[in-house]
């Protein structure tokens, strides 16, 4: 069950990045490059005003995704078409492993290295205690993209975009952050309204809100805990013994 709501989140997540331009798309050369899906109608704000926001560099932000070799997040996702209240995940992630726990049900994913591929494990943490081992040949652990990885990825472009403007800097999750406003129309009409702030040191959504025209939230995420260069093998290392193991079929 967790396994198929992680592949969902995911799914999730890339659909709502895709919304307010957070997502990249690659070019095959390692560069990304945005688009832009709608035109931006302002009413309040002026086009001085948010090309004045964005030509100022402490309203920019670079991106370092050094952190996601090694990090520990607990953050918070809700997604109005998919339940009525968020659920809290928790990852951990080094250069061999990486867990998501779900600290208010009963599994953990597990991945780990093993040479050129990975070994995966759901596991079932509650009185039964079992795990469901899947070796999936070919995928190295080092190709690794986590859901909070997919969700926080931003393109650096952000802040330029005509319907972009930067709001103030505010703290999520004890992490200085850069707020940000994303608006969209449709023939003069609000339709979507997004919040998003991003980590001023390394360039992730530590937090978005998204809203529709009638200013129900669509989708959140929140980082509550951030950190990175911390996370040891002791710290993420799952002693399979305690588990009953069945094996899959080799993917």
């Amino acid at each position: 069950m967790k396994k198929t709501f992680f592949t969902a989140l995911t799914a999730a997540a890339v659909g709502i990045c895709t919304v307010f331009l957070c997502a990249c798309n690659n070019n095959g050369n390692g560069e990304t490059t945005t688009a832009e899906p709608y035109s931006y109608n302002p009413r309040n704000e002026t086009s001085t005003t948010v090309e004045a926001a964005a030509a100022d560099p402490e309203k920019a932000f670079s991106v370092n995704n050094s952190w996601q070799n090694n990090f520990k997040v607990t953050y918070e996702y809700y997604n109005s078409a998919e339940s009525t209240k968020a659920v809290t995940v928790k990852e951990t992630k080094n250069s061999t492993a990486f867990t998501a726990e779900y600290p208010d049900g009963d599994s953990v994913l597990y991945y780990k290295a093993n040479g050129a591929d990975t070994d995966y494990y759901v596991i079932m943490t509650g009185a039964e205690k079992s795990a469901v081992h899947s070796h999936l040949t070919g995928s190295a652990f080092s190709d690794l993209s986590s859901t909070f990885m997919k969700l926080t990825k931003v393109s650096r472009e952000l802040p330029s975009l005509s319907n972009v403007m930067y709001m103030y800097d505010e703290e999520v999750g004890g992490r200085a952050c850069h707020k940000y406003l994303q608006r969209a129309y449709t023939d003069g009409k609000l339709t979507d309204s997004v919040y998003i702030w991003i980590d001023i040191e390394f360039g992730f959504a530590a937090k978005c809100e998204s809203y529709n025209a009638d200013g129900k939230m669509r989708l959140m995420w929140k980082t509550d805990s951030f950190e990175t260069g911390t996370v040891g093998d002791d710290d993420i290392k799952i002693d399979l013994s305690q588990y009953s193991v069945r094996e899959e079929e080799t993917k």
